[in-house]
């Protein structure tokens, strides 16, 4: 997987601090599709800073934090929590314990891992039977892939090679890697903001898109994804898909 660090990391940090709850939506779907439960061991993949941990860690007896960049992942060790385990490794190289897990739980991470082959693998051994598969993330095809595909590679300061999912991808992966076929859901997400301007920024910094402005942030995103007012708030379309799976 490919690690967040230096500046990309710093900024990051720094628009989920600015805007704590822009993604309250995301929230709401974890608990909805992972649906932790207090006596459970959760692995988290990519969890970046700790925007899920944060809670999942209240609601789950241990919960196992991985992403390849010890940067990013120091802000979850702030958090002091003494269930929670700290993990520096990426999907496809983690090294877990066989049949520990009672589920993982993933949301716009997997894109960045090219070795998805690996990972299910890897995620096969370290469930328990019957363990739960939750991977929320990019298709492709989805005005989602356009916008990183046309503003977040062209503008972001690590660039942003990727690979997005099919069904049918994730299918195959599923039947070769012990699990049963995915549920997939289409997840029509909206991230809440007070005024647009503030959208251009919080993309500018959630992707590191540092060779142009927020402004360009924005207006590539209002043409891309749509911005829409409700009740007040300007809302950011951002589609995903979820897949849930059981191992067999």
């Amino acid at each position: 997987m490919i690690e967040f660090s230096g500046i990309r990391s710093k900024l990051y940090k720094e628009c989920l601090r600015e805007f704590p709850h822009a993604r309250d939506e995301d929230i709401e779907i974890m608990k909805k599709y992972l649906v932790p439960k207090n006596n459970e061991t959760i692995l988290e993949i990519g969890a970046g800073s700790g925007f899920f941990s944060i809670i999942l860690a209240d609601l789950v007896k241990k919960l196992i934090v991985s992403d390849p960049s010890e940067e990013q992942l120091q802000e979850v060790k702030y958090l002091n929590k003494k269930n929670i385990q700290v993990v520096a490794e990426g999907a496809d190289t983690l090294n877990l314990e066989k049949e520990t897990i009672d589920a993982i739980w993933s949301f716009g991470a997997m894109h960045h891992c090219f070795n998805k082959t690996k990972s299910f693998q890897n995620f096969a051994r370290i469930l328990k039977k019957n363990g739960r598969l939750v991977l929320a993330d990019v298709y492709h095809g989805s005005k989602l892939a356009k916008h990183f595909d046309v503003q977040v590679a062209k503008y972001c300061i690590t660039g942003h090679e990727v690979a997005f999912w099919t069904d049918e991808f994730a299918e195959s992966l599923c039947f070769l890697s012990g699990f049963e076929k995915p549920e997939i859901h289409s997840l029509n997400i909206n991230w809440k903001f007070e005024t647009k301007e503030e959208i251009g920024l919080f993309l500018y910094k959630i992707h590191a898109m540092t060779k142009t402005t927020p402004e360009e942030c924005l207006r590539g995103a209002n043409e891309i994804l749509g911005i829409e007012n409700k009740n007040g708030l300007y809302c950011l379309n951002w589609p995903m898909k979820i897949m849930i799976s059981k191992k067999v």
